[in-house]
């Protein structure tokens, strides 16, 4: 009986702004995030050149493009799962939205690898096509031999201290 009880309370929450299309955000206005990967901080440039919904399950969405380091241009596929929405406290018209991603850059080698973490946007809860939004990416990078493991960000502006923006 107790078990059964327990089961009610685990159901999944439905990310609430399922409706709403995130994928102008991630594209960006075509223009590039910039950030640093590696115990170097080398700066790293991602470009999301594509960010298509998913129509069966609406808070996931396939994104593609190119990430380059130092020269070195790879491309890349993967995914974005929103996951939560937060009112910002000393903001009572805007909101922050998280995300969980995963990215495969293609090709192999030492410099090629996969991308994991979490996303975060603040923008206004109206959202209209002149919305604006600050979007961060921090994660980790590993590349596909397993030699190489890094702590990565990048975001389309240049936050203060990367270590203090909040991720759920």
């Amino acid at each position: 009986m107790a078990f059964a009880f327990s089961l009610s309370w685990a159901q999944v929450k439905e990310f609430p702004l399922k409706h709403e299309d995130f994928s102008p955000f991630l594209l960006n206005g075509k223009t590039p995030f910039y950030g640093e990967i590696s115990t170097d901080k080398a700066e790293i440039k991602v470009q999301i050149e594509k960010a298509v919904k998913n129509p069966d399950r609406p808070e996931q969405y396939f994104i593609s493009g190119h990430s380059e380091v130092a020269g070195t241009t790879s491309g890349f596929s993967g995914e974005m799962t929103f996951t939560q929405r937060f009112n910002v406290n000393n903001a009572p018209d805007e909101m922050l939205v998280f995300a969980d991603f995963m990215i495969k850059e293609w090709g192999s080698g030492e410099h090629s690898g996969i991308f994991t973490g979490k996303a975060r946007m603040q923008m206004a809860k109206l959202i209209t096509k002149d919305t604006r939004a600050t979007v961060t990416f921090k994660g980790k990078w590993k590349n596909y031999p397993g030699t190489l493991d890094f702590e990565v960000w990048w975001a389309n502006f240049v936050p203060k201290d990367i270590s203090k923006v909040v991720f759920k």
